[in-house]
């Protein structure tokens, strides 16, 4: 297989799931919809003062779920991405004691063999 494909296959994993989660989404929103109408229709529950409870209702059943696609759509978007991370040699104090040693080395061994 060729490297890029093997190389987007976690990401369209990621998408598919997102996309079914999505899904779950809006129907659970639908059921939700449904069940606090009817409970408006019923008379069992009034709209003005129970916002916070409507609200939370949603959130708890559906809100959820549309975060979590929205998380693994951005995290198939993170993979997709090439690293573009570039290495460059860092020099240390070590490093520069090491060449200063060295140089004394190479001094002291061209001394001695004049």
């Amino acid at each position: 297989m060729n490297k890029k494909i093997i190389h987007l296959i976690p990401s369209v994993v990621l998408y598919i799931f997102a996309g079914l989660l999505a899904i779950f989404t809006i129907w659970a929103y639908s059921h939700c919809a449904d069940i606090i109408s009817q409970a408006k229709a019923a008379g069992q529950l009034a709209a003005s003062g129970n916002e916070y409870d409507i609200a939370s209702f949603y959130m708890g059943n559906c809100g959820q779920y549309a975060v979590f696609a929205l998380l693994l759509v951005a995290a198939g978007i993170i993979l997709q991405r090439k690293p573009t991370v570039r290495y460059s040699p860092v020099e240390t104090v070590q490093d520069e004691n090491n060449k200063a040693a060295d140089a004394e080395l190479d001094e002291w061994f061209d001394e001695q063999q004049k």
